[in-house]
């Protein structure tokens, strides 16, 4: 770019030697406009050549907000020796301008005036008899000292013709420092300038609206996912939230095996929509799985339809009883009535106690030991009952091996089912076209059911194949399962329980025990609690008895 202090002769130079000058000004500006990230750092820029080029005193950019106003930018005035900028150390603390005032078009303010009629106004002299109402031009000059005369203001208009911003100009200068009025000639270089910060304001809306829409749309995904399962509702806004409170730890240690990894802010916004979308799989899970709350659950829990069954067998049994105490009664024994009246007590008892055995068992809050398991296969094998003329035995075959799950409450077949929700989210992020900025959102989000040693799913992963966002994900993921509050089948279970099971899982190789360290060592899990899910949950943790917990040196 050309120095600003060559400008300043601008207007006495020969006219190719300007064109020539202006020509670079405006293609080093253009080839700006495709590596400058910041828009607001371009567009001031822009200002500043156009203020250079023109001789002008003083400058100002206004951008609108949404609730039609007009926020001031920047504002550089030489002679004031002033330059405000919103991201500078120099905050500007002018109000916004309204565009609009009691529903009509602001007439009190030439920028809101350009912007209400798209016109590009160029003022000779504020202070003479004008169309347009200087009112607050003229205060502004009273509280400043400042004399605004020729005056140039540009509407920034974007690909669809829409006002995204002004730019203006005050006071242009000729070779003698005279203020006189913006040429015609000057207004066409100016409305060149103007286009290309319209252009890079544009950009930058256009790419904020595409991250903004982007992010929205995994949420949203995620909320369907949670709407579908109210009972599991909140893991999908939980899961990212726990997800970065790690990701944060793991960025900012300063010692150990993690202490060289870092994280962009980029990198962490990829985890973040990764951590939304990580289980977008689910949105195709049947429902009768993902809201399986109960081992005999469908679409109705099943314990109803065997408790009927227990009661059609307890009045078969009373009814069999009742004949036979008749038959001894008519017999005059009274002896075997008293016998039969304590058998049949024993048997109703020995009933109450395995039905409430099925009961308990149904509903898959913990582990089934063998003794249980052989338990419910003789109750299976006991009983009978007649139901349209058929004999059918109290528990069918399904009913026996939905009870007989060892863990939790879902079969080997209905846990495939389940694990296919890995398999579609993987269909799904295929499909979606991430930019290169979000490249690495699939292989974070697919990660959080792998384990180090290569036993999970979907791919079987070996830790060298994973991603430390990836492996991250997964103590999260985990954490959050067991430490939740709104499972139905199972109480919401203490830290110091759920950093065992997480321990275990690292000393059998399936979690990373540095990033595990860093997630007890940091006490990630006590801001977790206090913020997802119930206080008291935070019971005491010895850390020298927990498993795959190496302190970090």
């Amino acid at each position: 770019m050309v120095p600003l202090s060559i400008q300043k002769s601008n207007l006495s130079m020969p006219q190719h030697i300007k064109d020539r000058i202006n020509l670079h000004h405006f293609i080093d500006v253009s080839i700006r406009l495709t590596t400058e990230k910041n828009a607001s750092k371009l567009l001031e820029e822009i200002l500043q050549v156009m203020m250079s080029i023109a001789n002008s005193d003083a400058g100002s950019i206004y951008s609108i907000t949404d609730n039609k106003q007009l926020k001031f930018e920047t504002v550089i005035n030489k002679s004031l020796d002033l330059h405000l900028n919103g991201d500078s150390d120099n905050p500007i603390d002018f109000p916004n301008i309204d565009l609009y005032v009691d529903g009509k078009p602001n007439e009190s303010a030439i920028v809101a005036h350009a912007v209400n009629s798209g016109k590009v106004i160029n003022i000779p002299d504020a202070y003479a008899v004008l169309p347009f109402d200087m009112s607050a031009a003229r205060r502004i000059d009273a509280l400043t000292g400042y004399r605004t005369q020729s005056m140039l203001t540009l509407p920034l208009k974007d690909h669809t013709d829409d006002i995204i911003g002004v730019i203006q100009l005050i006071n242009v200068k000729d070779h003698n420092n005279e203020i006189i009025p913006f040429s015609e000639d000057l207004v066409t270089v100016a409305r060149s300038f103007a286009s290309l910060g319209a252009i890079s304001l544009s950009n930058s809306a256009l790419i904020k609206n595409m991250e903004a829409l982007f992010t929205t749309f995994a949420q949203a995904i995620a909320l369907a996912i949670d709407e579908k399962s109210p009972h599991t509702g909140g893991h999908c806004k939980r899961v990212p939230a726990l997800t970065l409170m790690l990701a944060d730890a793991v960025h900012n240690i300063k010692k150990g095996p993690m202490a060289d990894f870092n994280m962009t802010t980029g990198q962490r916004h990829e985890l973040d929509i990764a951590g939304w979308l990580h289980d977008c799989g689910k949105i195709a899970t049947p429902d009768h799985i993902m809201e399986k709350s109960t081992k005999l659950e469908t679409i109705f829990d099943r314990i109803e339809f065997i408790d009927a069954k227990f009661e059609i067998i307890t009045r078969d049994l009373k009814i069999s009883f009742q004949e036979k105490i008749i038959a001894s009664l008519k017999n005059n024994n009274p002896i075997e009535v008293k016998q039969l009246e304590r058998l049949l007590d024993t048997q109703l008892k020995q009933l109450n106690l395995e039905r409430a055995l099925l009961q308990r068992v149904n509903v898959g809050g913990e582990f089934l030991g063998e003794e249980e398991q052989l338990q419910i296969q003789k109750i299976a094998n006991k009983y009978e009952l007649k139901l349209n003329n058929e004999v059918i035995p109290l528990l069918s075959a399904d009913e026996v091996e939905n009870l007989m799950i060892r863990r939790g409450t879902l079969t080997e077949a209905e846990r495939d089912i389940m694990k296919r929700h890995m398999d579609i989210t993987q269909d799904i992020l295929d499909v979606l076209p991430f930019p290169k900025h979000l490249s690495n959102v699939k292989e974070y989000a697919m990660g959080h059911h792998e384990k180090l040693d290569g036993t999970g799913y979907p791919k079987g992963l070996t830790k060298e194949q994973m991603s430390v966002p990836a492996r991250l994900m997964a103590i999260a993921d985990i954490f959050e399962a067991l430490s939740a509050v709104d499972r139905p089948y199972k109480k919401a279970k203490p830290v110091s329980e759920c950093l065992f099971i997480l321990g275990t899982m690292v000393a059998n190789n399936h979690l990373d025990g540095d990033l595990f360290a860093i997630f007890i060592e940091s006490e990630i899990y006590k801001d977790y609690i206090n913020e997802f899910a119930y206080p008291e949950q935070l019971d005491d943790v010895d850390l020298s008895t927990l498993p795959g917990y190496t302190p970090i040196t």
